[in-house]
């Protein structure tokens, strides 16, 4: 006797032989409890004279009984341990012509269902437990059905009672009562399929049939909306849109037939109340690798717009500046960027131009769909940057930001966090009550003193912005391989310079642009057509002798938004049927062939547009602010009517009757009363006319002349006046179309404040 109890499993199924020693360890009714018993026992019924006992085979020897020899109640008392054995266990019974496999069943159960299995396995624990005690097992079930069956009629229960009942509700998939014919069932496919075979086949699913659900196109046409409305007031709406409301869906019906249509297809449940780029972010999506791939393979680009207010560099007016950033995709270094008021074809130049010189020109340039980055400035097969580089672009699909996910994440976890440690930050994630202090504090530090301590200046922001690139440049990356840091020999992942320098250090070599180079090939260019020596470049005129001869023919002029003193002239040529580049002609000279010139570059040119616009928009402002004191044409004129005239500070007094004769207006006709506007001339400045030896002022124009030929008399009452000026857009547009000096004033407020 071992002591121990002989395991009844074997190979997943169960043990049929046995020797004398492990049948008594069993303690198996009818049968002797003692080895020595048990032997006397098989000799008495001639167990080895019949072919169901054999010889054992290995060490020690002795005889095996196969387990028909035992008696009818010790036979099935070892049925009822096997069956409990395996159900705690876990494990399926191995039997041929199996017709479930148990690996596949269990993959497609759900939690419901494995519950279900659970719950079945406890029950047939319960009765096999019944078994053992010398039930049959007919017995032992009967007694169980006969038990649920009275409890479900009564009121009052026992813990133990009630967890019957939820065992058997949960074993019933959630039905009530347990028959006889359950059980047998469950216990003919537990010995066939184990575990597995408790599994309860899935309920049918509502396939969401247009003839069960009729009525949900309509309804959806109601409830797909982006103002998102609530079930309740969608349904209100459709069932007003029905000739017979009787025949709409309840509530109730609804919220089902929504609940339904989120498990099976939750992009549908949600089309039409949220957009393509909300409906992008519920879909599955595929990680790009860039393993393989060297330095200026590829480079991505993006503009943003900073998240925090600086001061503009020429009006110090508060601006967010528009980025536009430069990546290179197998290191993520950012190789150039430029910063500008919007992301124009300039600023993509100019940051492309600044990449291929500092680091290399690429060879793939994967952009979005914006204006920046579709252009002729950088796509004319000829003239444009990207063929003259060699540089193939490549674009996104529309709403599908997440392909440049590299250069999305470098824009907020660099501009964003540099933007939200400046006092100016005016991100999507500042507190509402906290943007409105910014920007009442910033308006009120610009009408009292003419600029705010909370911008700080354009040379300020370009140092800060260098630095977060270098930071950037110098921080170990998540995104690239690990290395061993050579001082605390610990393992951390590679910095962009780092890994392009192991590249570097592994050969690789970048194809950078010389100054001539660069200057040759990285300068926007455009088509122009030669007219008696000259190419104009936006209002520019520029001549060349060597021009002559290609009169009335397209040339490449290739300019310097910065410089327009000249421009580069080359020939277009034709290789392959292709316009390309060819050589160059000269460089053409501004107004080369006149004495005196000025030259503009293109940046003034678009600012002379800029200031055009508001001369435009100054003088339609005034016309309807003269018909506005002017309501109606066809009345008389009264006669003679003074001049209103400002009295609110010295300088400022009602003059006498001597002085009034200067600030009245000459009398109307009523024959010619209509209103002419003229293009507004330079105000002189005003004479003075008051005893106090300042004059009186007309206009706000005239203050201001006035106080820059005189800043030592400017009173407080002027600095007031003025700060009101320089913060409003009509009168900066008038003082600018009048030649007033709007900086050397805004200077002076500042240095008298």
């Amino acid at each position: 006797m071992t002591g121990t109890v002989p395991a009844l499993t074997e190979n997943g199924g169960q043990r049929t032989w046995f020797t004398a020693g492990e049948l008594a360890e069993l303690k198996l009714a009818t049968l002797p409890e003692t080895e020595s018993a048990l032997i006397r026992f098989v000799k008495r019924q001639d167990w080895q004279s019949t072919s169901l006992a054999r010889k054992r085979k290995g060490r020690g020897g002795g005889w095996e009984y196969h387990i028909d020899l035992l008696p009818e109640p010790a036979r099935k008392a070892l049925d009822a341990r096997f069956n409990i054995e395996r159900l705690n266990a876990g494990l399926p019974s191995v039997q041929k012509n199996s017709p479930v496999s148990e690996q596949a069943t269990l993959a497609k159960a759900d939690g419901s269902q494995r519950k279900s299995a659970e719950a079945r396995k406890q029950i047939l624990q319960m009765v096999e437990q019944l078994v053992v005690r010398g039930m049959s097992y007919d017995k032992a079930v009967l007694g169980l059905v006969a038990k649920v069956k009275v409890l479900l009629d009564q009121d009052v229960l026992t813990e133990e009672e009630q967890h019957l009942l939820q065992l058997v509700r949960t074993a019933k998939d959630k039905g009530k009562g347990i028959s006889r014919r359950a059980i047998y069932n469950w216990r003919k496919a537990f010995r066939e399929n184990g575990f597995a075979g408790l599994i309860p086949g899935k309920r049918q699913q509502d396939q969401l049939n247009s003839s069960r659900y009729a009525w949900a196109p309509g309804f959806l046409k109601f409830y797909a909306d982006p103002r998102k409305p609530t079930v309740a007031l969608a349904l209100d709406l459709y069932r007003a849109s029905l000739p017979d409301p009787s025949k709409a869906p309840s509530y109730d019906q609804v919220k089902r037939y929504l609940s339904k249509l989120k498990k099976a297809d939750p992009i549908s449940a949600f089309k039409g109340r949220e957009g393509i780029l909300a409906l992008k972010a519920r879909k599955v999506y595929v990680s790009r690798s860039t393993e393989g791939l060297e330095p200026t393979d590829i480079y991505t680009a993006d503009g943003k717009t900073f998240d925090a207010f600086v001061a503009h560099p020429f009006s110090g007016n508060p601006i967010r500046p528009e980025i536009t950033t430069i990546l290179d995709v197998a290191t993520r270094k950012c190789v150039g960027y430029s910063i500008g008021l919007k992301e124009k074809a300039y600023d993509v130049a100019e940051a492309l131009r600044n990449a291929s010189t500092a680091a290399g020109v690429a060879a793939i340039f994967y952009v979005d769909n914006g204006k920046g980055y579709k252009n002729l400035l950088l796509d004319d097969a000829a003239v444009g940057m990207l063929a003259r580089l060699g540089t193939h672009k490549e674009h996104s699909r529309a709403y599908n930001s997440q392909a440049r996910g590299i250069i999305e994440r470098f824009n907020g976890s660099v501009y964003t966090r540099l933007a939200k440690t400046l006092p100016s930050y005016a991100g999507r994630d500042l507190d509402r009550e906290a943007s409105m202090r910014l920007d009442r504090q910033i308006k009120k530090d610009l009408k009292e003193k003419g600029a705010s301590e909370l911008l700080i200046g354009w040379k300020e922001f370009l140092t800060l912005f260098d630095g977060a690139l270098q930071y950037y440049n110098d921080r170990p990356h998540s995104g690239l391989p690990e290395t061993r840091d050579p001082i605390t020999r610990s393992k951390r992942h590679f910095s962009p310079n780092e890994y392009w320098a192991h590249f570097e250090a592994n050969g690789f070599q970048a194809v950078r642009l010389s100054g001539e180079d660069s200057d040759d090939l990285s300068r926007p260019a455009m088509r122009r057509k030669v007219s008696r020596g000259l190419v104009t470049v936006e209002k520019n005129r520029y001549f060349a002798l060597e021009l002559e001869r290609y009169d009335r023919q397209e040339v490449m002029v290739c300019y310097d938004i910065l410089d327009a003193g000249q421009v580069w002239v080359r020939e277009l040529d034709f290789v392959d049927g292709i316009e390309t580049p060819g050589a160059l002609i000269c460089t053409a000279k501004f107004e080369g062939n006149s004495e005196a010139y000025f030259p503009k570059p293109v940046i003034e040119s678009a600012r002379e547009k800029k200031a055009d616009a508001a001369r435009k928009r100054l003088q339609d402002k005034l016309r309807r602010v003269e018909q506005d004191q002017r309501p109606g044409f066809l009345l008389e004129h009264s006669g003679e009517q003074p001049m209103e005239v400002y009295s609110s500070a010295p300088g400022f007094e009602e003059p006498n009757d001597d002085e009034l004769v200067g600030v009245v207006m000459q009398p109307v006709q009523a024959e010619t009363n209509v209103v002419s506007i003229s293009e507004p001339e330079p105000v002189p400045a005003p004479k003075p006319i008051s005893r106090s030896g300042r004059p009186v002022f007309k206009s706000k124009e005239e203050l201001a002349i006035w106080v820059l030929d005189n800043p030592e008399k400017m009173t407080e009452q002027d600095k007031k006046i003025l700060s009101g000026c320089l913060t409003n857009r009509t009168y900066l547009d008038l003082f600018e179309a009048l030649g007033i000096d709007i900086e050397g004033l805004r200077n002076l407020l500042r240095a008298a404040a």
